[in-house]
């Protein structure tokens, strides 16, 4: 007789790539549940998380809202956008060019832009270039009298990578960030690798620069739109010219969207990093807990706010194999 039972005394390290080893501290993040920790349930009071059922709807409807007071009080208002958001975009400008908003004194920036292995970034023109969707799905759609003058929209290029940072802060720095989590842990192309930091103070003075980013970023990527949400990692350009966590400190206020999930599963891959970014310890190798240092809100899909799969599974398979143990054992 085959005794069946449940040992859970396979361990491994993790790929030893990924920036935080300690099983610990993974294995405790892992089962936080995100509904414990609703509203302003962090160190750090101007910080909050919202689970909400569109995330996209919120964006826009922030962004319009942004847009339309530096309207009709005529303020500037500075932006970091991430790229491509298509359908925030199009629900914006229909309401935009339906009350006749201007965005004149609008300044958008943004969060990252896709480079080649020799430096040279994606001109929005490409159709590999992430603010070229802004271009399409933003700019090009709004009215031509309600535009911002081509000036205020900050593009990242080869040249301006280094000092993209010294751009925003000459404007004032950003009113608001909207970012959102990669799949490596970063905010947008904010990663470990690319931001190597002995220490938070270290971490937290660095401003835009070009990185190669984690494979995983690349795979995440690939499952966007833009390349099909096909997963065609080879399609996906290597590298990326990206702000640093000192423009999103000097932001006046973060926007955080985490809803991407495959097409028809309950998997999302923001799940996992979305946990560490909220519960493990703030720290370097950890970027997107930056965040909850910040005055701002973690928007959140419900379908990314689900708990694993793999937490009840475990449970009911403990309690099966356990009641298959004891029948054995009375059996024989």
């Amino acid at each position: 007789i085959i005794t069946m039972a449940y040992y859970n005394q396979f361990e491994f390290a993790p790929a030893p790539w990924l920036p935080i080893q300690d099983r610990q501290v993974l294995d405790s993040v892992g089962k936080k549940a995100f509904d414990a920790h609703i509203g302003k349930a962090f160190d750090n009071p101007d910080f909050e998380l919202s689970i909400v059922p569109d995330v996209n709807n919120y964006f826009a409807i922030d962004l319009f809202c942004r847009i339309r007071c530096s309207d009709v009080e005529n303020k500037k208002l500075v932006v970091i956008l991430p790229s491509p958001e298509n359908a925030v975009f199009i629900s914006v400008v229909e309401n935009l060019n339906k009350y006749q908003i201007s965005c004149r004194n609008v300044h958008v920036f943004f969060l990252y832009e896709y480079a080649n292995e020799k430096g040279e970034v994606a001109p929005w023109q490409s159709p590999y270039s992430r603010s070229g969707h802004f271009m399409r799905y933003f700019y090009n759609r709004l009215d031509e009298h309600l535009r911002m003058p081509m000036s205020q929209i900050h593009y990242f290029t080869k040249e301006n990578v280094q000092t993209y940072s010294d751009e925003l802060e000459a404007v004032g720095g950003a009113d608001v960030a909207y970012t959102a989590l990669s799949w490596s842990g970063g905010i947008g192309a904010i990663d470990a690798d690319g931001f190597p930091a002995g220490d938070m103070d270290e971490f937290r003075a660095m401003g835009s620069r070009l990185v190669t980013p984690m494979p995983e970023m690349i795979a995440h990527d690939s499952l966007r739109g833009m390349f099909g949400c096909s997963g065609d990692i080879a399609n996906v350009p290597p590298c990326a010219a990206t702000i640093g966590p000192k423009d999103l400190i000097a932001a006046k206020e973060i926007f955080d969207v985490e809803h991407l999930t495959p097409c028809g599963g309950r998997p999302a891959q923001q799940k996992f990093v979305s946990k560490l970014a909220l519960f493990a310890p703030v720290a370097p190798n950890n970027p997107g807990s930056l965040l909850r240092t910040l005055k701002g809100t973690c928007y959140m899909s419900e379908m990314v706010a689900t708990p694993g799969v793999y937490a009840p599974d475990e449970e009911w398979l403990i309690d099966a194999l356990t009641e298959i143990e004891k029948k054995e054992k009375t059996e024989v």
